[in-house]
């Protein structure tokens, strides 16, 4: 494993850490910290729920709007403009590449629309349970 790879691997086990002693998972933090030799520094981006959460909520937030559901106005904007991006590159490609990367856009478009299906039958799951 290069240095790079290995210090983005710590960083990361760093910042599993922080998150869950933000979440109040002691035990898990500690054997966490113990099994993976993690330092227990103060991290760089010391967020107050934690770097992963917020990193994680960003990330939700742009994924739900590329599959239609409740998202925010910025999360949209950045989605809508990636589309722009796609279609001004699409217009600069040979016809070949173009169909290629329609197809693509169109599978990508299929799997987004069945994890979210499959999330809404899960949901409906759980609250038949309850």
């Amino acid at each position: 494993m290069s240095q790079t790879n290995w210090e983005a691997d710590k960083m990361l086990d760093v910042y599993i850490y922080d998150y869950f002693v933000k979440r109040n998972l002691q035990a898990t933090a500690k054997a966490f910290q113990a099994e993976g030799k993690v330092s227990s520094d103060p991290v760089a981006i010391d967020a107050p729920g934690g770097f992963l959460f917020e990193w994680w909520s960003v990330f939700w937030d742009i994924f739900i709007a590329r599959t239609n559901e409740k998202h925010s106005d910025v999360a949209a904007s950045y989605i809508e403009t990636q589309l722009i991006k796609a279609r001004e590159q699409q217009h600069q490609q040979p016809p070949q590449q173009q169909q290629q990367q329609q197809q693509q856009i169109q599978m990508q478009q299929m799997l987004l629309h069945r994890a979210a299906q499959q999330q809404q039958q899960q949901q409906q799951q759980q609250q038949q349970q309850q």
